[in-house]
């Protein structure tokens, strides 16, 4: 379908250079790593995403009046700004303002995080249209491929980067077996679109068939089933769709079919039925424990959740006795594993409620979508939508990471995007404004005034790129810090300074801020790792390691008594651990309080009877 233009109007010139910020921007978001750092994967994407967002709210800036004058672009900018509204709200709500904006350490989904895909979403909206939507087949046909290569060669050992890694091998550029399975999901989806597409050349549809195939044996080898199933979901869409096409009663059948499949592919996860032995895993209960936790977070602090990605520093008060004993009391999460519960659990009913409408709106414009195209036309659209719904069925057990969720948001952008009748479309077709300038001589000339966008966005990403440099050179000098050796007494001082190198660029995240409190202290400059750690704590009073950092310093140094007061703190943020119980009796001994110690007995015994610390307890304590 081609652009109905007015006669009195020309289509925005720089829509190609913004589609093209879009596309390589959302791949990098995806690609990009950086090895030297204490946060690898998720810290330089997001700085990655922050940058290219920046650039996209400078073009958005001057897109969105004319957004408003179509419906459905209305009601979509309007639903996504509620969601940023609330996601802010909570940001205010929240006591641990770094945390907040920036995110938590290794998942980097704070409100931050959550306003740039935002604003890659309004732009996928804003930009993509069933006549240009081809062009976004050069990241299906790059970035898919890629991914799935480079965990191919990690399966077999060839990976120029010696990661320290405790999963399956299959990490390829996000880190974890999960997410990297979650994101060739979508792309398997997306290049079966491809495989589809009479209106390819046919060397275009063999690659796209050849990527597939390498991705889902990619996928198999990661061993991480959520991908797979996601991607069967996502290509059972699309051939319901080809199906109908056919013969709507085949459609009908096989959606009937493929809505019985998921549900007994669904209670095989979960540990019945006949799948059971080919999909139950038992991460599985594990995300249960967490969603458990995160439903209570929510049931407690239901306006504006527990703070934004904060979810960490409430599971232990919120997780119960089950969970702590399945895993034992040091194996804890700081995300639920499930988007919509983590938003609620960290955002409050008001975040949660705007996200589900922002979801539902997605999924009907793209029924409309399906609908209003015929041909290969209406199974690319398909393939689209499908690839939306591969992301939601993986983020129902997995978290925002921002790797995957990033084509979330795009693709739910591109789908509303393609649901409109671009005859209608008031940013497509919209007209540059010109004034008119007399110059020296009198003559009057025409100035386009369509250059403060470039300059609105190339300011924007300057303060971007501005935040993100110190943060990486904070983040970089503590992986580095933790590589060194330890010191001896001739060269303490000059690794105490090193160790404090990351302190001196200003942005520097708490866990940051911790672990050179930590390695300060076992350099023996115990006065710098104790100020330290009771200033993290006196900034954020939920801050666990920070605590049990302090209690054990004092410990270890004899001020059994300062430990008193810090331990009892730990055990009202986890109740549910029986090895500070333990602890908090062997510090009460030590300062002479025998009954105190022996009150701790019935407390592990409560929950943990059976546990190698209960026994310790009667034995050391007395009953």
């Amino acid at each position: 379908m081609t652009n109905r233009v007015r006669s009195n109007s020309l289509p925005n010139p720089h829509s190609t250079q913004t589609i093209n910020w879009l596309m390589v921007g959302g791949s990098l978001v995806t690609l990009f790593l950086w090895a030297n750092l204490s946060d690898p994967f998720n810290a330089p994407k997001s700085w990655v995403l922050f940058i290219f967002a920046s650039y996209l709210a400078g073009w958005l800036g001057f897109q969105i009046k004319n957004a408003m004058k179509n419906k459905i672009l209305k009601v979509a900018t309007l639903l996504s700004g509620s969601f940023i509204f609330f996601m802010f709200l909570a940001f205010l709500a929240t006591g641990d303002k770094y945390t907040a904006f920036f995110g938590e350490i290794a998942r980097r989904t704070g409100f931050l995080t959550y306003l740039s895909l935002t604003i890659f979403f309004l732009s996928a909206l804003y930009l993509f249209r069933r006549s240009n939507i081809s062009r976004f087949d050069l990241v299906t046909l790059i970035v898919g491929p890629i991914v799935g290569f480079y965990g191919f060669c990690q399966h077999f050992k060839i990976d120029a980067i010696k990661w320290n890694n405790p999963y399956n091998s299959v990490l390829s550029t996000l880190g974890n077996p999960d997410f990297a399975s979650a994101v060739m999901g979508i792309f398997v989806v997306l290049l079966f679109g491809v495989v589809l597409n009479a209106s390819k050349v046919i060397w275009i549809r063999i690659y796209a068939f050849v990527s597939t195939l390498l991705l889902l044996v990619t996928i198999i080898f990661s061993q991480a089933r959520q991908g797979l199933l996601a991607a069967l979901i996502g290509i059972g869409c699309i051939v319901v769709v080809f199906l109908w096409q056919k013969n709507k009663e085949f459609g009908y059948a096989a959606a009937g079919l493929g809505a019985l499949g998921l549900i007994v592919g669904v209670i095989g996860m979960l540990g019945s039925g006949p799948l059971a032995k080919y999909l139950y895993k038992a991460s599985v209960t594990f995300r249960g424990d967490y969603w458990r936790a995160g439903i209570n977070m929510f049931k407690h602090h239901v306006l504006f959740g527990v703070g934004l990605d904060r979810y960490g520093s409430y599971f232990r008060q919120y997780r119960d006795a089950t969970q702590s004993l399945r895993r034992g009391p040091d194996t804890i999460s700081n995300a639920a594993h499930n988007v919509p519960i983590q938003l609620a659990a960290t955002g409050g009913i008001f975040v949660l409620l705007s996200f589900l409408a922002l979801v539902v709106f997605i999924a009907w414009r793209g029924i409309i979508a399906i609908r209003l195209a015929t041909g290969a036309q209406q199974l690319v659209i398909s393939s689209y939508v499908a690839a939306w719904v591969t992301y939601e069925a993986q983020s129902f057990i997995s978290i925002d990471n921002v790797g995957i969720a990033i084509w979330g948001w795009i693709l739910g952008g591109i789908i509303i995007g393609l649901s409109i009748e671009e005859s209608a479309d008031p940013v497509i077709s919209h007209p540059v404004k010109v004034k008119a300038k007399k110059n020296r001589r009198g003559d009057t000339t025409k100035v386009n005034e369509s250059i403060a966008q470039p300059l609105v966005s190339g300011i924007a990403v300057t303060v971007a790129i501005a935040i993100a440099i110190p943060l990486f050179l904070a983040d970089a000098q503590v992986k580095m810090a933790q590589s060194y050796s330890k010191p001896n007494s001739s060269n303490a001082s000059t690794y105490i300074a090193a160790v404090k190198k990351p302190l001196t660029y200003g942005f520097i995240d708490p866990y940051s801020k911790l672990i050179v409190a930590s390695l300060l202290a076992q350099a023996g400059d115990l006065t710098s790792g104790v100020t330290m750690a009771k200033e993290l704590v006196a900034s954020d009073s939920r801050n666990y390691d920070a605590l049990n950092l302090l209690a054990t310093i004092y410990e270890q140094t004899k001020k059994v008594p300062s430990a008193i007061p810090l331990r009892r703190k730990m055990i009202a943020l986890d109740p549910f651990n029986q090895k500070i119980l333990l602890q908090l009796g062997k510090d009460l001994k030590a300062t002479g309080d025998v009954t105190g110690a022996q009150g701790v007995i019935p407390l592990i015994d409560a929950f943990a009877g059976s546990t190698p610390e209960a026994a310790q307890a009667k034995s050391e304590f007395g009953a």
